[in-house]
């Protein structure tokens, strides 16, 4: 029950800047972890932005429309796109990004450093044991 109480409490973090912006949280996830590495390929979203694929699908269609991202093909006749940050989302990005590390920070730091590397440790743990059922799942 802990669990589920801080998810809902950090989905709501983030709220502050993506107002400031005009985004969903959704549409900040994705459009952040472009822009952290510049492009990516659409079937990589989902797992960088620990979102859905049809989620992604339909987040990625509204950031286009927008003018904050472009897709282009991986490869000739491919149907796979990777998408790339337009200098819009860029610009939009480096407006929010001090304030989300700013309230990423402060919420880290009402912990002392050893509980943070607790928290870390045991985020990583949880995150193996997830990534693990991920994959058991996907190969049935």
């Amino acid at each position: 029950m802990h669990i589920v109480r801080i998810a809902t409490h950090l989905k709501r973090v983030p709220v502050p800047y993506t107002k400031g912006i005009g985004l969903t949280l959704p549409q900040w996830r994705l459009l952040s972890a472009i822009a952290h590495h510049q492009s990516m390929p659409m079937k990589e979203l989902a797992k960088a932005s620990a979102t859905d694929r049809a989620l992604v699908s339909r987040t990625v269609k509204e950031l286009l429309e927008q003018k904050l991202l472009s897709t282009a093909s991986m490869n000739t006749g491919d149907r796979s796109l990777t998408c790339s940050i337009t200098p819009k989302g860029e610009k939009l990005v480096n407006t929010a990004m001090p304030l989300a590390r700013m309230l990423h920070a402060r919420i880290l730091l009402s912990l002392d450093t050893e509980d943070r590397v607790k928290l870390y440790e045991i985020l990583q743990k949880l995150q193996t044991t997830l990534c693990i059922d991920e994959n058991t799942e996907e190969s049935k």
